[in-house]
């Protein structure tokens, strides 16, 4: 009789920590039984925690070392052709012309890293033959007046030397690149891009314009290479 007592009075306890008595109002430390949430506390976890972003105290990636800013302050259209990626855009070189030094901040068209397998190192990257078809499959990317790109370089020169691989089952031979420091050195940075026009007594033209930029950066930089207004 007395350990049918003790069990009881066990029991009874038990159930009163979970709120089973009447007057219990569940608000315990670190308890809630009912079986819809409150506001502080949804399926167990605090509200902080449910409304944190999925991504919460992970860093952000580190800005890249330099981003180039091609900023359209002019009235027209900019048309940047992308057929070939940002290295047809975009030149750096030191020095004068025409002693000056170039380096290539992005890869060129068509290439892989010699890293690549004796598959992968020499791309095949057909082009059309035909003009109407050359103009059909232009890229040319349309900065609004007023408007901009934003282009990261991770502040490493793409290097290239002969490569020997493979293009549909065949031999080959090609150029392959390796990233490279850049010499310390005042490099001019160059940007191109193209003034498209529909009247007849003007002509479509390129416009150039140019910065400079002075490697290596000690911390993340811009570069802002602005095309106002062409030249006539």
């Amino acid at each position: 009789m007395k350990f049918t007592c003790v069990v009881a009075a066990l029991l009874t306890a038990s159930i009163a920590s979970c709120g089973g008595s009447k007057s219990g109002d569940g608000t315990g430390p670190g308890h809630n039984h009912s079986t819809k949430p409150d506001d502080g506390d949804i399926e167990g976890i605090d509200a902080d925690q449910a409304s944190s972003p999925a991504d919460a105290g992970v860093e952000a990636p580190p800005a890249a070392p330099v981003t180039f800013v091609l900023k359209n302050s002019a009235k027209s259209s900019l048309f940047l052709n992308m057929d070939k990626g940002w290295q047809a855009v975009i030149y750096a070189y030191s020095g004068t012309p025409p002693n000056a030094k170039s380096i290539l901040m992005f890869p060129t068209y068509c290439t892989a890293s010699c890293d690549s397998s004796p598959e992968d190192v020499c791309p095949y990257c057909p082009q059309p033959e035909r003009a109407k078809d050359i103009q059909a499959a232009e890229n040319h990317d349309d900065v609004k007046p007023g408007d901009s790109r934003s282009v990261p370089w991770d502040g490493m020169a793409f290097s290239y030397q002969n490569a020997k691989g493979t293009q549909n089952g065949k031999k080959a031979k090609c150029k392959c690149s390796e990233l490279v420091e850049p010499e310390p050195a005042t490099y001019t940075i160059k940007a191109c891009g193209l003034r498209k026009t529909q009247s007849a007594e003007e002509r479509s033209k390129y416009q150039c314009v140019e910065s400079t930029l002075t490697l290596p950066v000690e911390g993340p930089t811009v570069v802002e290479l602005d095309f106002g207004k062409p030249e006539k």
